[in-house]
């Protein structure tokens, strides 16, 4: 688990997740809503960005709000329990055509992956797409470009980070990468589902080392785009797979960084004291969310600038 993780897990609170409209316009003081944001949302097509967020009940739940921080939904409720059966859910991530999230949560005996419709939410139902059999869990879900299949991490195997596809019906589960590295964050390139980027251990330098990859399904082949002694980690494809941006401590606490595909042109996109992580793009490749000590926020993708708060953290 990379030190910004550890740093994520520790200023996680179980306030509730969301109490109060906050009005104003744009940049720092922008509309928001107060959550407790947890690790990487999604960014649909349509615009909306989807997200978990603690509940009263130290449980996630999953919520869509507009990109400029209005019109939260809530898309799994909960009778406010502490009962896993009523847990929500966390790490959504839109399909492609925006219709459906894929998800994970603890609702049986493990964590696994489900799919629920992006507007009406598991009101409408849930299809369990990944098997809770054993130890473990199915987590870090993201979309084949065609819609049709998921990559995740699982740790069903000793505990071990492994990365593993399956079509979105639950046939066909291949475990593509299963070594005793420690592999994380995969998703498939929006232009050729035969590329991955991810975030590994693989030749690290020390035990906060991971590095950024791109691996190749057909050859089984790695290269190293993202290299330095420190945690750079949980890659994201921009829309036409030109560039990829990720979050590094390289610089000291954790910040925002994005590169062309093949590791060239690296920049810094933000420098803020706050931990910046779970870097993702909007539809059109002009703008990266991320999430900055439990808030959203996003910048302009060519430059950092124009930041804007989304949301604002419950304390």
């Amino acid at each position: 688990m990379s030190k910004f993780t550890l740093l994520v897990s520790a200023l996680l609170t179980t306030a509730f997740a969301v109490t109060l409209i906050v009005c104003g316009c744009g940049g720092t003081s922008g509309p928001s809503l107060y959550f407790n944001v947890n690790q990487r949302a999604s960014w649909s097509a349509g615009e909306r960005l989807a997200f978990a967020s603690y509940g009263g009940n130290g449980l996630l739940y999953i919520y869509t709000i507009t990109n400029s921080g209005s019109n939260a939904l809530l898309l799994t409720p909960s009778d406010n329990d502490d009962d896993y059966a009523d847990e929500g859910g966390w790490h959504p991530a839109y399909s492609p055509d925006g219709s459906q999230i894929a998800f994970t949560s603890r609702r049986h005996t493990t964590p696994v992956i489900f799919l629920m419709d992006s507007t009406d939410g598991d009101r409408a139902g849930v299809t369990q797409v990944t098997t809770d059999t054993g130890n473990g869990a199915d987590e870090q879900v993201s979309w084949k470009p065609d819609g049709t299949g998921l990559i995740y991490t699982s740790t069903r195997r000793n505990a071990n980070h492994d990365i593993r596809t399956i079509d979105t019906d639950g046939g066909n589960l291949v475990e593509l990468l299963n070594s005793d590295d420690d592999e994380q964050w995969a998703s498939y390139k929006p232009t050729d589902d035969n590329i991955i980027v991810l975030q590994s251990d693989r030749d690290a330098d020390n035990s906060e080392d991971t590095d950024i990859f791109i691996y190749n399904i057909s050859s089984a082949t790695f290269t190293k785009i993202a290299d330095s002694p420190y945690s750079d980690g949980a890659p994201s494809w921009s829309p036409d797979g030109t560039k990829i941006a990720f979050h590094s401590d390289r610089a000291g606490d954790f910040d925002i960084w994005v590169c062309n595909s093949d590791g060239s042109n690296l920049t810094q996109l933000t420098s803020d004291t706050r931990s910046d992580g779970y870097p993702i793009w909007n539809s059109d490749g002009t703008r990266i969310g991320f999430t900055r000590d439990r808030e959203l926020w996003s910048v302009l993708a060519t430059d950092g600038s124009d930041p804007q708060r989304i949301t604002r953290r419950y304390q």
